[in-house]
């Protein structure tokens, strides 16, 4: 039979070890999940390089937070725009997909007309529209 003083050790003990690893765990999520927002890069730069047969876009800049690199980039769709977020890891605790800064080529569908990024969507880029083509002298 187990004393009373004990089991009072044993239960401080799984508590104190459960608090723990939620702690180790929110310490490894805020290095390894962090997610890039377009203020927080240099010379962030969105270029269109075609639109023949589809438009693509290339967006490019250097993180301003030397101690992280880019983990992986996704993409997720809402209505007519994308939006593109850039996840960051501490150097070393990731495979970096681009070393440094911000390298990422996509392509944009004819039925999205905007592309937003970070998790403040912020707006990047914006289909032009045509319906009004410029008149040949």
């Amino acid at each position: 039979m187990m004393k009373p003083m004990n089991k009072l050790a044993l239960a401080l003990l799984a508590f104190l070890a459960a608090g723990s690893a939620v702690g180790i765990y929110r310490l490894y999520e805020m290095f390894y999940n962090v997610v890039l927002e377009s203020k927080n890069v240099y010379h962030f730069k969105v270029q269109e390089l075609a639109k023949i047969p589809t438009t693509r876009l290339r967006i490019t800049g250097q993180l301003t937070n030397s101690s992280m690199v880019v983990r992986s980039v996704t993409e997720k769709k809402d209505g007519q725009a994308i939006t593109v977020v850039a996840h960051l890891a501490l150097v070393g605790l990731a495979k970096p997909k681009t070393v440094g800064g911000l390298d990422y080529e996509m392509v944009v569908p004819d039925s999205i007309n905007e592309v937003r990024f970070g998790s403040d969507s912020t707006l990047v880029w914006k289909r032009t529209s045509l319906a009004h083509p410029p008149e040949q002298p």
